[in-house]
Order: C-alpha cells, then sequence, then structure tokens
C-alpha cells in the first residue's frame, strides 16, 4: 500500500470530511509548520489582530477557508494562508470553545508556489516591511532574478530591488524598523547610500532629531543639507561682490596659499552682505531640520498577506 499522503485517506481517518460547502478539517488535524509563516509574532498589533478574529468568531463570524496542503506524513494537512486564523482557532479551543471543523480549501502548488503565496494573499492586514523582506529573501534563494519575482508576485521590479536591500541591511537598522524609529524607506535608502555605515548614519540622525523633539527618523533627516535655488542666488551674488572688492594686487599677491597671518582689506557692506546671506542660509537650514524632525514617516513596502 502507497504511503504517499492522499485527500482520500484523510477523510478515511475521520480527519478531513467533504461536504456541500467544500472540504473541512478537524482541527487537531491542522498544523502550522514551524518558520514558514512570515508574520512576526512578536511586532506591534499581532495580538491584537488575533483577539479581533476571536471576537469575531465568538459572534459566530465567518472566514475565509484555510488554504492548505498535504502534510508530508500523510496524517494531516499544513497551513498555506490563514495562520493567524489558525492561531485564533487554537487558542478558542483552549479556551474551552467547541469548534469542530474547520472549512479548508487545498493549494496546489510546489515549494515555491507555496512561499510566493504567503506574499500574494490579499485577504488580510498587510505584511510589514520587514516580513516583505524575509518573503523577497526567500524567493531569492530559490535561485529567481528581481524580473521573475516581481512577476511572481505582481509587484514592480523597483519595489524587489528595495525589500532586498532592506533583508539585507544590518541587523540594528532592522531593528530601528522593527521597533518603528525609522520607516522602511528611511532604512533602504539609508542602505543605498551608505551601505555598512548605514547603521553608523541612522543612529547619529536618530541622535540629531532626539536633539530636535522628534521621535522617528525621516530621509530628510539623513541626506546631506542644500539650500533651495531661491537662496543660492543671493548668495552667490554676494560672493562676487566679496571677490570684486578685492583688489588686482592682492589677487596677484594670492595667487600662492598666503602666511597664516597675512591680513587683507573688504568694504564693510560686501563682508556685511555675505554673512546677512550665509545668516539666511543657516535659518533655511535650521528650519528644515526643524521640519524634517517633527515629520512622519512612510511605511514603504506594506503588502497584504494572512
Amino acid at each position: 500500500m502507497s504511503n504517499k499522503p492522499s485527500w482520500r485517506k484523510l477523510m478515511d481517518l475521520g480527519a478531513v470530511k467533504r461536504t456541500d460547502a467544500g472540504l473541512w478539517a478537524r482541527p487537531s488535524a491542522i498544523r502550522i509548520l514551524p518558520g514558514f509563516n512570515l508574520r512576526d509574532t512578536e511586532a506591534p498589533g499581532y495580538r491584537d489582530d488575533i483577539e479581533s478574529l476571536k471576537d469575531h468568531k465568538r459572534r459566530g463570524g465567518k472566514v475565509p477557508p484555510l488554504e492548505v496542503s498535504l502534510s508530508a506524513d500523510g496524517q494531516g494537512v499544513d497551513v498555506i494562508d490563514g495562520h493567524r486564523r489558525t492561531t485564533a482557532d487554537q487558542e478558542l479551543i483552549a479556551e474551552g470553545l467547541k469548534i469542530e471543523w474547520i472549512r479548508i480549501e487545498p493549494f496546489e502548488g510546489n515549494d515555491l508556489e507555496r512561499q510566493a503565496r504567503i506574499l500574494t494573499s490579499q485577504d488580510n492586514r498587510k505584511l510589514l516591511p520587514l516580513e516583505l523582506a524575509e518573503g523577497y529573501r526567500r524567493l531569492k534563494a530559490f535561485g529567481l532574478n528581481n524580473e521573475e519575482i516581481a512577476k511572481l508576485v505582481g509587484k514592480t521590479r523597483q519595489h524587489i530591488e528595495q525589500m532586498l536591500l532592506l533583508s539585507a541591511a544590518p541587523h540594528s537598522v532592522q531593528m530601528m524598523v522593527r521597533a518603528g524609529e525609522t520607516a522602511a524607506s528611511t532604512a533602504i535608502e539609508a542602505v543605498r547610500e551608505h551601505g555598512d555605515k548605514a547603521a553608523a548614519v541612522l543612529d547619529s540622525a536618530k541622535k540629531t532629531v532626539a536633539a530636535a523633539g522628534g521621535k522617528k527618523i525621516t530621509t530628510a533627516a539623513i541626506r546631506p543639507w542644500s539650500p533651495p535655488p531661491r537662496a543660492v542666488l543671493p548668495m552667490v551674488s554676494a560672493v562676487d561682490a566679496v571677490v570684486q572688492a578685492i583688489p588686482e594686487h592682492v589677487r596677484q599677491a594670492l595667487q600662492d596659499k598666503p602666511a597664516g597671518d597675512q591680513v587683507i582689506e573688504l568694504p564693510a557692506t560686501a563682508v556685511y552682505e555675505l554673512l546677512a546671506q550665509q545668516a539666511a542660509i543657516q535659518a533655511l537650514r535650521d528650519k528644515a531640520e526643524k521640519k524634517a524632525s517633527a515629520a512622519p514617516a512612510d511605511n514603504a513596502g506594506d503588502e497584504h498577506a494572512d
């Protein structure tokens, strides 16, 4: 007799049954494979989601069927899509709620397609950026290039590239994203621009933001500041005025680097204008840094999945 898993064998075992409404499985036959799901069970909001599902089911609410595949030992089914729903059911049963059968739907696909299914589920809460990044990293391990991954999950190549950068980011950078200290988009830009030094750049920006009274590191906080075009022209004009005020014989004498104690005279009005423009630009910089510290950060990479 063949030991190959089959739905017929599960039905003979009483673990699965078929009705006019579809396939159903005993809760005891439904398994969660360790490490398969992308969800971070310690992430903020995860427990709230589970409790919300439990409340919904206590009230008799309906949920979609679990997508499952046959377990390798032929004794049950493995969850492909519906891990939070399964966790909610397990907790409800432990709390005394009677759940005899759970509706299931067979997932037909290979190991690559099973991994991709986690990323393409559209029924429930979006995956967090780090969860997405791990999902794409797994697909990359199958030997797929970015174009192939993008096609498989229905996203752009640029999106895949960004999330893979996050998956390869230093651990401390990923922990900043996980803790909500910075957005995924900011972390990705830091890694793209600074590589292994991204953690140091973000840590420095974190201190600057905190000193300004902010809480979250934004992309603006890690970018070198540059004055807006409207402020550049007056500064250039002020510099030109100072240069023009230098006598020709002094310019000739300054062809070589002067001694440290050498002194030249300039019109006070030219120096005044230069200092005024510098002060104006510094004011713009201070304003921009304050705004960057207070600005909310976005969450790049959100996707749906269970």
